[in-house]
């Protein structure tokens, strides 16, 4: 790959970052950082999940996610039971209000995703989608 095609990406994934705020120490201006915000989802996605297949799917310091799951749960965004097959195990779910905080930020999220593309005309649009939906599948095989 030439250094100049290598800059590009760099140059997006720089300016990506900034839009979608992964940057910024609270997430769409919530409570949550981008990772307190993406292990709701992955729940939301998955309940019932323990800590090693969350860290299998965003590839976090094991101790980091720890202080997240401790923090989640003392805000009672979720719970964490122990599994009945495997006593080593945790599994971490949604509370009710975990569910309602993460709809809020997908929410906002979505709205983030309208006003960033609100100049595009329709096609536009499906192109964008359609191009991000390729770069997917190019760079996570």
């Amino acid at each position: 790959m030439e250094i100049n095609d290598i800059n590009k990406i760099i140059d997006f994934n720089k300016k990506y970052a900034r839009l979608i705020g992964m940057l910024q120490t609270s997430f769409l201006d919530s409570n949550y950082s981008f990772t307190e915000a993406h292990i709701l989802s992955e729940l939301s996605f998955h309940p019932n999940s323990s800590a090693t297949v969350i860290n299998e799917q965003l590839n976090l310091d094991e101790g980091y996610l720890s202080r997240i799951v401790k923090k989640l749960t003392n805000e009672l965004l979720i719970t964490k039971k122990q599994s009945l097959q495997d006593k080593r195990i945790y599994l971490l779910s949604l509370t009710e209000k975990g569910g309602e905080v993460y709809e809020k930020l997908n929410k906002l999220s979505a709205e983030l995703v309208l006003s960033t593309t609100d100049h595009l005309e329709e096609e536009e649009r499906k192109e964008l989608a359609f191009l991000l939906e390729r770069v997917k599948d190019l760079i996570l095989k």
